[in-house]
């Protein structure tokens, strides 16, 4: 089954799901609970029973002999070093071990870093197990030997190995005398059906006296049915002592019906002379009984020096029959076997006495023990899934398992839509993305019980309150808490009226104006406020001549505040009354906008200088009398867009722009930018901020006297309407040079 390699959270939350089948271990771990030594049979399920198992035998002296040990799951040793399972004769395993066609993979021993001096005589998976069965198991590993007497890959020692896959690669790494070297084992009673791979080599080591190296065993009494497609290097360093080396077996008493593929060469380290005596061949060195043997290496090189017992075979037999090898290996005078070319070797004829139900003779390739076949382990494969380019889960098949995707993840705001093909068997490594689509949600905008507005936005989107709502005199308006993008849940947000306090400052102007701190629908100084057409007094979602409330959709169509008959109906209002003032309906009486001749004092008595409040760019006024008012850079709004906003600002007047360059549709406003201030006039459709302003006597207002000097061309009525003569009360007095002055008779 599968086991979870890697598992990274990405801010997502999903229920694992395992049915892992190899137990990874983690160097350390070692459970022993598993064991009962009233019980016969035992069952191991994970690395750390394993290692449970080692320990029983070389710490707690549990030989296990007359028991039987189970593996029931593949097992990855993760390359963490290994202690054998048997040190010595002493602390033996003599029990019988079944893999049950398990694996163990990265099995990696080094003898230099063992515990004890007595460990390092026997190396391997199993160290000393003379009397144990090792049987239905596929192991995988390294093997860095500096000492050792008994050194294979799954033994140093037993009594019989069956049904064996080994890929395991010993290097001898120092000096060896006197030792059985064995990728699968160094000495054995019985070998049955064992296919090795993997290599023997001697990188920094040579071997001197008495050393027996095969390519599955060193020392075997007899071997069945075994394949061995090992890369032996070795290096031979003393003289005229005795050495046996075998591509299967470096000793074998008896050996049926078996195949050596491999490479074997042999290295001289003494070159100058011939007199070293080696025993060597590419099945073994020294043999009793042998039959149905083919030899067929990739490889084989003995070197100079070595010529004593050395041949494609046997260097050394007792009796060999129907046994074959490939004659381009052969050696003069050579004692056993038939010479036979490689096509006729992969020919596919069936050769003499050759049992069929062992072999296969299949055309174009060498001939193979078919019984070996289901003893290499299917390959894992890994199937990893992605979100969002991150690793989700990866997951482990054996080839040949049935995939089982993961738990859907879940991502917030989006819907999991599945995952790309997934596979039903692995064959090779995968990789699958996920899809998901983004999921959308409802926010509420509400004012006490009534939903402003109502809109479905996708999750993450940035959320923009309503522009519009009702503005309440002695009050400020403000959205309540909300996130600034839209979450993973509906959301209602709602509107809060809070008290306001107005204040002004005294600037110490001629005319004694006070000038508020803040714009209408202003929090604070620094911010912008609301945005008002001139003569209207709430606020709007587009500012242009359809929405405006004194027209008929354009400028040539005014209904209210007209003086020119190409604009519309006249009436000469040049004033906003106090019911189209903005400041007056929103912040109530005594405020108001101020007129124009009051912004000219303001911008002709002050001094404005650019600067920042609390991060917003805007123009500190400051007054003779050392006071100031800040004015944010608001700019102005067309349309549904804002424009010039942190580089400048327009403000409302309450007086409509009447040189005789300018026509009704304009509303004059002062304003400021990055290089001047001063007044102006802009369409009185567009958008504007509000400033308020206040009498210090709300009885009356102190205004100069009419300059003689000056010519009036038009006096009006606060409301806006003409008259002939200036009247007892508040007068607004138009001079031929364009000036417009409040005249208090």
């Amino acid at each position: 089954m599968k086991h979870h390699l890697q598992l990274i959270l990405i801010l997502v939350l999903f229920a694992q799901n395992s049915f892992a089948a190899k137990s990874v271990w983690d160097g350390k771990k070692s459970d022993t609970s598993w064991y009962n030594e009233n019980t016969d049979e035992f069952h191991i399920n994970s690395a750390a029973q394993f290692k449970g198992l080692a320990d029983l035998v070389s710490y707690n002296q549990c030989s296990f002999e007359g028991k039987t040990v189970y593996l029931d799951c593949d097992i990855d040793l993760a390359s963490h070093p290994w202690t054998p399972i048997g040190l010595h004769n002493s602390k033996p395993f003599y029990g019988i071990f079944d893999g049950q066609n398990h694996s163990i993979t990265n099995l990696y021993i080094n003898t230099d870093n063992f515990e004890y001096p007595d460990m390092k005589d026997n190396v391997g998976l199993f160290g000393y197990a003379v009397k144990a069965i090792i049987r239905n198991i596929a192991v995988q590993g390294l093997l860095e030997v500096y000492s050792g007497k008994y050194i294979g890959g799954i033994a140093s020692h037993a009594s019989c190995l069956e049904n064996i896959y080994s890929n395991i690669s010993i290097d001898l790494k120092d000096s060896f005398s006197a030792c059985d070297i064995g990728s699968v084992v160094g000495n054995t009673k019985d070998a049955k059906k064992i296919y090795s791979e993997g290599k023997i080599t001697c990188s920094t080591g040579s071997l001197w006296q008495q050393c027996y190296v095969g390519g599955i065993g060193g020392h075997c009494t007899n071997m069945q049915e075994c394949s061995s497609n090992i890369e032996m290097t070795l290096k031979k360093a003393s003289k005229w002592e005795s050495n046996c080396y075998g591509g299967i077996s470096a000793y074998v008493e008896n050996i049926s019906n078996c195949i050596f593929t491999g490479s074997l060469t042999v290295e001289n380290l003494y070159c100058n002379t011939d007199q070293f005596i080696v025993t060597v061949g590419g099945i073994s060195g020294n043999c009793g009984n042998a039959t149905n043997i083919i030899s067929a290496p990739s490889t084989m090189s003995y070197g100079r020096g070595l010529a004593v017992r050395k041949s494609a075979l046997f260097g050394s037999a007792e009796s060999v029959s129907n046994s074959y090898y490939l004659k381009e290996w052969a050696f003069s005078n050579e004692p056993n076997g038939i010479a036979v070319s490689e096509s006729d070797l992969k020919s596919g004829n069936i050769l003499p006495d050759f049992d069929t139900s062992i072999w296969d003779f299949s055309a174009n390739k060498y001939p193979s023990l078919s019984s070996l076949e289901s003893l290499k382990p299917a390959p894992y494969y890994t199937i990893e899934y992605y979100v969002d380019g991150n690793l989700y889960q990866a997951d482990e098949y054996k080839e040949g398992e049935t995939v089982v995707p993961p738990a859907d993840p879940q991502k917030e705001g989006y819907t999991f839509d599945g995952w790309g093909y997934v596979p039903p068997i692995l064959h090779n490594n995968w990789r699958i993305e996920s899809s998901f689509t983004i999921n959308s949600y409802v926010i509420t905008f509400m004012i006490g019980d009534d939903i402003v507005s109502q809109i479905n936005l996708k999750y993450g989107k940035y959320i923009e309150p309503p522009s519009t709502y009702p503005l309440k005199p002695n009050f400020y308006f403000s959205w309540g808490d909300y996130p600034q993008t839209v979450p993973a849940h509906d959301v209602t947000i709602q509107g809060i009226y809070t008290p306001d306090l107005y204040e002004c400052v005294d600037l110490g102007l001629p005319s004694g104006l006070l000038w508020a701190t803040k714009n209408v629908g202003a929090a604070s100084p620094e911010d912008y406020g609301c945005y008002f057409s001139w003569g209207e007094t709430i606020i709007k979602e587009s500012y242009y001549w359809g929405t405006y409330n004194y027209c008929n959709g354009s400028e040539d169509s005014l209904t209210k505040y007209c003086f020119s008959a190409e604009n519309g109906e006249i009436d000469d209002k040049l004033i906003l009354e106090s019911n189209d003032d903005a400041a007056t309906v929103n912040w109530g009486e005594p405020w108001r906008l101020p007129t124009l001749e009051e912004a000219k004092e303001l911008y002709s008595n002050c001094s404005w200088t650019l600067g920042d409040l609390n991060g917003v760019r805007g123009c500190y006024v400051t007054g003779p009398s050392g006071n100031s008012i800040f004015l944010p850079a608001s700019g102005f709004k067309q349309y549904k867009t804002t424009f010039q906003q942190g580089s400048e600002s327009d403000i409302l007047t309450s007086t409509l722009e009447s040189s005789e360059e300018a026509h009704s549709e304009f509303a004059s406003l002062y304003y400021f930018d990055s290089s001047s201030y001063g007044v102006g006039y802009e369409y009185r459709c567009y958008g504007f901020t509000a400033r308020p302003v206040r009498n210090k006597n709300h009885s009356g207002i102190n205004s100069p006297s009419i300059n003689d000097t000056k010519k009036a061309t038009a006096i009006f009525d606060m409301r806006g309407n003409k008259i002939s003569a200036i009247q007892k009360g508040i007068n607004i007095v138009k001079y031929k040079d364009g000036t417009v002055r409040k005249v208090v008779k």
